[in-house]
């Protein structure tokens, strides 16, 4: 890796991208149906950056986390991770490049193996990967436990033997391991209290800056996401219908999904009052997706022509934001429900 202190001084549209998604398509077949669970996504992760991923459940989050490092095949679209198309390579150049692209799944117990020391499951990567020596690898291992805070004397135990938030230490110690550059994290703190996942957050906020690492953070818990993310991706019915810096996205959304999504799940804020809103009728099926914008059947300001096609994701003329809304495409900057 470079030198983190320039790659996080550097300004992120400057850095260079290390994931790309274009086009990414997912079906699956269900009882001889197709459930669309991705559809044409399309985003990039720059060096260092972290992007925060939010979706209701069944949004596809967490199916384009597995896309992205090729532990699903998509149907269509591609991946490019540092110019390396995933599709296109061999078995053996793949199991290469997980050097440098790991992940952090949300349940730490299921991550890790029951009967094995958690110093031997943080090694694992450094076993995979490197050409360390066993003693070389004993202290790498003792210095990543070091870095995520992790007490020495627990490196000779058993999952079982540790608490949720130790664990998760334990999990991102070992994604850490052979140094990546993308990281990517699936609901890593949903399982765990308020004041363990406040340790956790200042732990991956603490990594970018020591490794230089990008991260997608993937979650439901949109005051996390804040906390945590340079930028948002929002998802509905897997289609990104918002994408922009953290800041506008929270401060103002744009989409009227985001705004719903925002009102709903984040606490008020007195300085920026934002509205409450209650979304009616139903969510189309993922087996049954309706021709124009997914949300329309929902959208408080919907207009008849948005149930003619799907409308693409366009400028709204701030700082790199971007949403899917044919109000927004007709000119407008952002909606005030």
């Amino acid at each position: 890796m470079g030198d983190t202190d320039q790659t996080t001084a550097t300004p992120l549209a400057e850095r260079r991208p290390i994931l790309t998604a274009r086009d990414l398509v997912k079906e699956f077949d269900v009882g001889g149906a197709t459930l669309h669970a991705v559809n044409d996504v399309n985003f990039t992760i720059r060096q260092g950056e972290i992007v925060g991923m939010v979706g209701e459940s069944g949004s596809g989050k967490s199916t384009i986390g597995r896309l992205v490092l090729s532990l699903l095949k998509q149907t269509s679209g591609d991946v490019t991770f540092d110019g390396e198309n995933l599709a296109s390579l061999s078995d053996k150049a793949l199991r290469a490049l997980r050097a440098r692209m790991q992940i952090v799944f949300q349940d730490p117990w299921s991550a890790l193996n029951p009967r094995m020391s958690v110093g031997r499951q943080i090694g694992e990567p450094l076993l995979l990967h490197t050409n360390l020596s066993r003693s070389e690898r004993r202290q790498r291992v003792e210095r990543l436990a070091e870095r995520v805070r992790l007490p020495a004397k627990f490196l000779s135990r058993t999952p079982a033997e540790l608490s949720g938030g130790q664990l998760q230490r334990v999990c991102i110690a070992r994604a850490i391991a052979t140094e990546p550059e993308l990281v990517v994290l699936d609901e890593p703190t949903s399982s765990l209290d308020l004041s363990v996942r406040a340790g956790i957050l200042e732990l991956l906020a603490e990594l970018r800056r020591e490794l230089g690492v990008a991260m997608l953070f993937i979650s439901h818990d949109l005051g996390t996401v804040k906390l945590i993310s340079d930028r948002i991706i929002v998802l509905y019915l897997g289609t990104i219908v918002e994408e922009g810096p953290a800041s506008l996205v929270f401060g103002a959304p744009a989409h009227p999904y985001t705004q719903a999504l925002m009102s709903a799940h984040l606490p008020p804020n007195p300085r920026a009052p934002l509205k409450r809103h209650v979304l009616e009728g139903e969510v189309p099926s993922p087996i049954n997706l309706p021709k124009g914008c997914r949300f329309a059947s929902r959208c408080p300001v919907a207009l008849p022509e948005c149930s003619d096609s799907l409308p693409p994701l366009v400028a709204t003329g701030e700082e790199d934001r971007r949403a899917a809304c044919i109000r927004i495409a007709d000119g407008g900057n952002r909606l005030n429900l």
